[in-house]
């Protein structure tokens, strides 16, 4: 016999999405966020309306204290994968999708990605940010501080411009600035952006 395939993603209810809100979840239109009931979310996350955050039978999603998911965010892990999303990190605004299909997607704390579509697998050390539109792919981005620090020089990896970044791997501080295949674009120290005052 055939293998039977993984029932759909079943969605909280409105009940299940109030009880999110009694435990330090923030939920501004609990009528308008689509969230699996397999999914953890920390006190203090933001889940603002239009958010969908899928997650199959086999799948986890775990998202960290103070994320904040604006409106238009997506998250989708199926076929074992886990999707990870840590403390304070920001997805949006302008649309952020994460999708985790058998292969493990990883955000670290104090990231930031707006208009970003991140396809596992991927790792993104704390601080990291991508800032699009960009599509990345199989890409491991090295953490440090948050992405407004006054060290320049010590802040997560940062994918910034328009286009496709496919298996890109950067060091704390490190930056490419695309535009279409950003395999063609030079990998930048962050200072030659922000040189010290």
């Amino acid at each position: 016999m055939p293998p039977t395939a993984e029932p759909p993603t079943r969605f909280l209810d409105r009940a299940g999405v109030e009880a999110l809100a009694v435990s330090g979840v923030v939920v501004p239109a609990p009528d308008a966020v689509w969230v699996s009931g397999r999914a953890r979310f920390a006190p203090g996350v933001v889940l603002h309306p239009t958010v969908v955050v899928e997650c199959d039978g086999t799948s986890s999603v775990v998202v960290g204290e103070g994320a904040v998911l604006h409106p238009g965010t997506r998250i989708s892990a199926t076929n074992g994968a886990s999707v990870r999303v840590g403390a304070r990190t920001t997805l949006g605004p302008g649309g952020c999708t994460l999708v985790a299909d058998g292969k493990d997607l990883h955000l670290g704390a104090d990231g930031r990605y707006r208009m970003a579509l991140l396809l596992g697998p991927g790792t993104f050390g704390d601080g990291c940010q991508v800032l699009g539109p960009v599509e990345a792919r199989a890409c491991t981005l090295e953490g440090g501080e948050p992405g407004d620090s006054p060290d320049v020089a010590s802040r997560g990896a940062l994918l910034k411009g328009a286009g496709r970044a496919a298996g890109i791997t950067l060091r704390r501080g490190q930056v490419v600035n695309g535009a279409g295949d950003f395999r063609c674009a030079p990998v930048e120290e962050q200072t030659a952006y922000h040189p010290p005052r």
